[in-house]
């Protein structure tokens, strides 16, 4: 009995992972970034997006990093793409109605990059 619930719980688990890591797949490639972080966005995801983009030599770092109740209340973070290129972002203060996005789309001067709340 006890290793049923192991095996199920692994199960599930991977079944989590999984789909995390295929949701976040469509949102980072190469040349390509639609990010999406929210009060909501939990330390694994975090990671994962951090963990993602280093597959593609795109830089995410983050600190300052501060929790409530499992729920996003500040963060500290940067965005360094393989030419170079960086933009840093700080929100202090996180609420329901913050929508933080990490943007990259296009090349040369038709090029979006940007990183915040203003990158809808």
């Amino acid at each position: 009995m006890n290793r049923i619930l192991h095996n199920t719980a692994l199960t599930g688990i991977f079944v989590l992972l999984t789909t995390i890591g295929l949701a976040q797949s469509e949102a980072i490639q190469p040349d390509f970034l639609n990010i999406h972080i929210t009060q909501a966005t939990s330390r694994m995801e975090l990671t994962q997006i951090q963990s993602d983009m280093g597959d593609y030599n795109i830089g995410f770092r983050y600190d300052m990093v501060t929790w409530s109740n499992d729920q996003l209340q500040s963060i500290r973070f940067a965005v360094r793409l393989p030419d170079g290129t960086m933009r840093r972002t700080v929100f202090e203060a996180i609420d329901a109605e913050t929508d933080i996005w990490i943007r990259l789309e296009g090349s040369g001067t038709e090029r979006i990059f940007c990183a915040g709340s203003q990158c809808e």
